[in-house]
């Protein structure tokens, strides 16, 4: 087995949120390509565009590795999987409204999230690129509370009340 196919926590971490980003990209984008309102499109196309960005900044960091979804059931655990498939069952804006309280967790949690890779980099990383690594971790997590209140917003300028689905 060559070094290459060994990744230390830190590149598998990265790797498995790097996969959770790109789900919830395209799950936003299926969103935004089922409604014709300009803000409400533009809204999603915002947060997909986020966390497509968000999956490449999280692969670069894990040095480009691949990760298989068992891998990072087994690493993540059941709580990675099912936000993975939340993002799944997303097919439309429809969805992505009835299954809000669990996108608006996903967003809160995926935020949180990056506190443990943040951690595993600072510890295996030394220097500026350790300061460096965990920076952009904290800014992505940033971005997630960000995605969580235009979700909220959305839904109440919708008309949604939050005990709604």
């Amino acid at each position: 087995m060559s070094g290459r196919q060994l990744m230390s926590s830190k590149d598998d971490a990265l790797c498995c949120m790097a996969l959770l980003e790109t789900v919830l990209a395209d799950a936003y984008e299926r969103a935004a390509s089922s409604v014709e309102d300009p803000a409400l499109k533009a809204t999603l196309e915002f947060i997909s565009a986020d966390s497509a960005k968000h999956a490449r900044v999280l692969e670069a960091l894990g040095s480009g590795t691949h990760c298989a979804r068992e891998q990072c059931r087994k690493l993540m655990g059941v709580a990675w999987e099912s936000e993975v498939e939340a993002a799944e069952r997303v097919s439309d804006f429809e969805a992505l409204m009835t299954s809000y309280d669990e996108m608006n967790r996903l967003e809160c949690a995926a935020g949180e999230e990056y506190s443990m890779p943040a951690y595993i980099a600072a510890e295996e990383l030394r220097g500026t690129e350790s300061r460096l690594v965990s920076e952009l971790l904290r800014m992505i997590s940033e971005d997630e509370g960000r995605h969580a209140r235009l979700l909220s917003h959305l839904r109440k300028e919708l008309g949604h009340d939050e005990g709604d689905t």
